[in-house]
C-alpha cells in the first residue's frame, strides 16, 4: 500500500474510492490512531492549484463551525507530495444518489424526507453566516455519515466550487452548479447569492420524493423549459434584466399594442429538445415547503433559517395533527436526533424500524382534516403535502422498463449486481403512496399556456419521443468535458478506464467525498 506523509501525520492509502472532473478520492487511514480518512487528490498544475487554493480558503473558514452542529464535512488538513496536492477529511459512509441507487430508486419516505431537508438546510444557514456559497448541491454532494448507527444524518461535501458571496456575483466559470440543480438566476444570467443553494435544495427534496430528478434538463433551454412547463414564465421584469433571456425567449407582439416574452421554441432556440422526465408536475402545490425554495426570482425565494421555521420542516404541522399517535413520536424522535451532534442517535435504528409497522391513522386518533386529503383512510402513510383538489396522476407513458440493450451506466449496474433484476429496497425504506397532481409529456397543454405547443408536424424531430433514463444514466451527460484518462495517481493506482463495469459512475461525477 501507498504511504503519505504531511508535516505532522501519516496516512496508508487503502483504495481508490472514485474520480471525478478535478480529482481523485482514496480511502485512507491515519497510521498514528488507525482512523479512516477521505483523501482528495488533486495533481498540482496551475489550473487545478487555483482550485486547491480557493477550496483551502472556504475549508479553513469552515474551520470556524462545529462541523457536528453545522453539518458539513469535517476537514483535517491539506497538503502537498509528491506533486500533487491532498486534501484529508473524515471518512462517511455514502451519499444520497449512491443510497437511493441503491434501493432502486424508491421514493424516500417523507419522514426520511423532512430529517434529510433540515439537517441542510442548518448547514445553509450556516454557510450564510459565514457569506459561503456552495455552488454544487446535489445527491451526490449530501453524505450518510453511518446509516446503521445513526441513520439519515447526513453532511453537505465538496466545497470546491464554493465562493464567498462579496467575491462573485455573476457566473465567472464555463458553468456553475450541476445542470438539474442549477437556479434561475444562473440559467438567465442574473446576479445570484447564496439562495442559489436553496434552489438546489429544493430539487433535492422534489427528486427524493419521486425517485427522479425533478428537472433533468438535457441543455439549459430544456431545463428553462421543464420549469416554465410546471411553474409557468418567470415575471416579465426578471426576463428584462437577465442577460441570456434571449437565448431562451423571444417577444411576441400583441394584438392590441405592445410584446410578450415567449418560450422560444427548440428550432428558434438552436437545439434539439429531448424528453428526460419520468413525471411531468402540473405545479408544485403538494410539495409543501419546496414552492417557497423553487421561485423564479431570487428574492422571493425562502432563506434557509425561515425555511428551518416551515410548519412541514419542523414538524409542527405533523405534531399539532397526530402528535398522540406512535408514528408522530417516534418520527419526531428521529429528527432530533438527527439533528443532535452528540451520538445519541445510535440507538435509532430500531425506532426507524418500528416506523415501517406504522401509520398516522391509529385506532381512536383522528386528525384534522385535510391534512390527507379528502378520504384519507386508517393506514394512510403522511403525505408530502395536501392532495385536496389535485388532478389524477398521470405517469409518463414511455417510462417503462429499459429494453435489454441498455445504456452506458444501466449496463454498468447490470455487470456489477451480476444480473438487471431490480433490488429490493433495505429496510426503512418504505415508500409513501403517489402523490396526486402528474401529467405525462405527451398530454396535450392546457389551453392558454405561456409554453408553446408541440410541433405538429410529423417530421418534427424536435422533441425525440424517447424512454426517459434512469437518474444515474442521465448524470452521465456532463459538463465541462472532463479529462480523458486519470493524471493524478500513478498507473498502479489508476481507476479502469472507460468500458470497465466496476467504476462507470465515477467517471463523470466527482467522487463522493469530494
Amino acid at each position: 500500500m501507498v504511504t503519505l506523509a504531511s508535516g505532522a501525520e501519516r496516512y496508508e492509502v487503502v483504495e481508490i474510492l472514485g474520480k471525478g472532473t478535478f480529482g481523485e478520492v482514496a480511502k485512507g487511514r491515519k497510521l498514528s490512531t488507525g482512523e479512516p480518512v477521505a483523501l482528495k487528490v488533486l495533481a498540482d498544475d496551475a489550473y487545478r492549484h487555483r482550485i486547491v487554493r480557493n477550496e483551502l480558503k472556504l475549508l479553513r473558514a469552515l474551520g470556524r463551525l462545529d462541523p457536528e452542529a453545522a453539518h458539513v464535512v469535517r476537514f483535517h488538513e491539506g497538503f502537498q507530495a509528491g506533486g500533487k496536492c491532498y486534501l484529508v477529511f473524515e471518512l462517511l459512509e455514502k451519499n444520497l444518489f449512491d443510497f437511493q441507487k441503491e434501493n432502486g430508486f424508491a421514493p424516500l419516505p417523507v419522514r426520511h424526507i423532512r430529517t434529510v431537508t433540515a439537517q441542510v438546510l442548518r448547514a445553509l444557514a450556516k454557510l450564510k453566516e459565514l457569506a459561503v456559497i456552495h455552488a454544487d448541491l446535489k445527491p451526490e454532494n449530501i453524505m450518510l455519515v453511518d446509516q446503521a448507527r445513526r441513520p439519515f444524518r447526513v453532511k453537505v461535501i465538496d466545497f470546491g466550487s464554493a465562493s464567498f458571496f462579496p467575491e462573485v456575483r455573476y457566473v465567472r466559470e464555463p458553468y456553475i452548479q450541476s445542470r438539474f440543480y442549477r437556479a434561475p438566476e444562473v440559467l438567465l444570467g442574473l446576479p445570484f447569492c447564496e439562495k442559489v443553494d436553496v434552489w438546489s435544495l429544493g430539487c433535492v427534496v422534489a427528486e427524493l420524493h419521486l425517485g427522479w430528478p425533478l428537472y433533468p434538463g438535457g441543455s439549459e433551454y430544456d431545463q428553462v423549459r421543464y420549469i416554465c412547463e410546471t411553474q409557468g414564465l418567470p415575471k416579465g421584469g426578471l426576463l428584462g434584466a437577465a442577460s441570456k433571456a434571449p437565448l431562451f425567449f423571444k417577444r411576441a407582439p400583441q394584438p392590441e399594442g405592445g410584446s410578450q416574452w415567449q418560450l422560444k421554441a427548440p428550432a428558434e432556440a438552436g437545439v434539439k429538445a429531448v424528453e428526460r422526465r419520468k413525471y411531468v408536475l402540473r405545479s408544485l402545490e403538494q410539495l409543501e415547503a419546496v414552492p417557497r425554495m423553487l421561485t423564479w426570482d431570487s428574492h422571493e425565494r425562502i432563506a434557509p433559517a425561515a425555511a428551518l421555521r416551515h410548519p412541514f420542516i419542523s414538524a409542527q404541522e405533523l405534531a399539532l395533527g397526530y402528535g398522540r399517535t406512535r408514528y408522530c413520536q417516534l418520527a419526531l424522535r428521529g429528527l432530533r436526533l438527527a439533528l443532535a451532534g452528540d451520538e445519541r442517535g445510535a440507538g435509532m435504528q430500531g425506532a426507524i424500524t418500528q416506523l415501517d409497522d406504522l401509520s398516522l391513522a391509529e385506532p381512536g386518533m383522528e386528525g384534522p382534516p385535510g391534512l390527507l386529503g379528502d378520504g384519507a383512510r386508517p393506514g394512510t402513510l403522511e403525505a408530502l403535502g395536501c392532495t385536496q383538489g389535485c388532478r389524477a396522476a398521470c405517469p409518463n407513458p414511455r417510462a417503462r422498463p429499459e429494453p435489454p440493450v441498455m445504456e452506458p451506466i444501466q449496463a454498468q449496474y447490470g455487470l456489477r449486481h451480476g444480473s438487471t433484476k431490480s433490488h429490493r429496497p433495505a429496510r426503512h425504506t418504505r415508500s409513501d403512496p403517489a402523490f396526486e397532481g402528474w401529467r405525462s409529456p405527451g398530454d396535450e397543454r392546457s389551453r392558454g399556456s405561456a409554453v408553446p405547443p408541440e410541433p405538429a408536424s410529423a417530421d418534427d424531430q424536435s422533441l425525440p419521443k424517447q424512454q426517459p433514463r434512469s437518474p444515474g444514466a442521465q448524470r452521465a451527460m456532463a459538463e465541462p468535458p472532463l479529462p480523458s484518462s486519470s493524471a493524478w495517481l500513478g498507473p498502479e493506482a489508476r481507476l479502469p478506464e472507460q468500458g470497465s463495469p466496476g467504476m462507470f459512475p465515477y467517471r463523470h461525477h466527482v467522487a463522493s467525498h469530494q
